[in-house]
Formats: structure tokens, C-alpha cells, sequence
């Protein structure tokens, strides 16, 4: 559960959960820090150290390229942790309990998904097991959270995508007349390189 506390207990936070990160556990925040110049910078915190905040850029599709930050926390006047990440939970939480369960965060990350991008977005299940379906809602969550993490990305969403279909099968992403098809198993660092790919 996300609580509002001081800047600086959220940086410290933050720099927590880029060292975890990097130990394989959880995911990182996006984040827009706002500085006194009113300058803004958006990325992942990579590291708090002496004083000053190490941000990573978001990588963008024309390029892997990532550039690095460094801030000095003085300059900081205010911290966006941007909403959809709040919503979209670790890789290590707790998986749906049951199919009605996971309907329920299908429809929670719809209406997610539908103020990001201005538009409506339907999200239907395919037939499956809930131990199949579920491992693949929680990395479609983390790759359209991925998504959704910049401009370009939530318009080509919104132009592009009426509807997303979970299901099981022969693994791959599609889209064709406005249906986004998500077929699993995958792991989400792949489901991210194939959503850039089709969007």
C-alpha cells in the first residue's frame, strides 16, 4: 500500500527498490522529479548517494540508448511517482486467488488503462486455468504499465488499441483492428520488446 510521506523518505524508498531491482526483486517506479529551475526529469531512480539522486531515462523506441542524471537533491522541489505505477503490483505479490479475483483486476486495470490514455480500452480473458492466466495478467500489467509510462506511448495506445485479449497458446503479441492479442506464457521483458514492436 503506497503512503504520502515527506520527499525525502520517498527518495530513500525509492533508492530501496532500485537495489532490490537490481537483485532481481520487484520492479522500479517511474517518476517525474520536478526541480527549483523547473526543469523535469522522468525515469527510474537508479541510486541515492551523497546527497544526490542517480535517475535512468525511459528507454525510447527509435533507440536503446538510456541516459543517467544526476541530481543534486537540493535542487529537487517536488516527486510525481506517476499514478499507474501505484496501481501495477510487483511481479512478487500475490497472484489471483480465483477467476473472479482476476476479473476484478482485469476490469481495475481497464479503467487504469482508460484514464491514461483518455479512452475507453476493453480487456477480455481468454479460456484458460487461473494458474495460467493469471502469471500472464501480472506481466501484461508491468509491460502496458511500461507502456503507458510516456506520451508517445500512451497515444499509440489510445490510437491504435480498442481491446486486449489475454490468452494461452502459442506465445506472441498481435494487432489487428484495434485488438491488442496477448498470448502467453511470457515473461514480461519480452511482452514489452513485442508490445514496442506493434505499436
Amino acid at each position: 500500500m503506497w503512503v504520502a510521506q515527506d520527499l525525502e523518505t520517498h527518495l530513500d524508498q525509492l533508492a530501496v527498490a532500485a537495489r532490490q531491482w537490481r537483485d532481481g526483486k520487484g520492479e522500479r517506479s517511474i517518476v517525474t522529479v520536478h526541480l527549483a529551475s523547473g526543469q523535469r526529469h522522468t525515469g527510474q531512480v537508479l541510486e541515492l548517494v551523497r546527497s544526490t539522486l542517480v535517475l535512468q531515462s525511459l528507454p525510447q523506441r527509435s533507440t536503446a540508448d538510456l541516459d543517467v542524471t544526476v541530481i543534486p537533491l537540493a535542487r529537487i522541489e517536488a516527486l510525481t511517482v506517476h499514478v499507474v505505477q501505484l496501481f501495477v503490483e510487483s511481479m512478487a505479490s500475490e497472484a489471483a486467488t480465483s477467476m473472479l479475483d482476476l476479473k476484478r483486476r482485469v476490469k481495475a486495470l481497464a479503467d487504469v488503462l482508460a484514464t491514461r490514455v483518455g479512452r475507453a480500452v476493453t480487456i477480455d480473458l481468454g479460456a484458460g486455468e487461473l494458474a495460467s492466466l493469471a502469471p500472464l495478467f501480472e506481466a501484461s500489467k508491468l509491460a502496458l504499465d511500461r507502456v503507458c509510462a510516456d506520451e508517445l506511448g500512451r497515444a499509440s495506445l489510445a490510437e491504435r488499441v480498442q481491446r486486449i485479449e489475454l490468452r494461452i497458446g502459442t506465445p506472441g503479441v498481435s494487432l489487428a483492428d484495434g485488438t491488442l492479442a496477448v498470448t502467453g506464457p511470457l515473461a514480461v521483458e519480452r511482452l514489452r520488446d513485442a508490445l514496442d514492436a506493434v505499436l
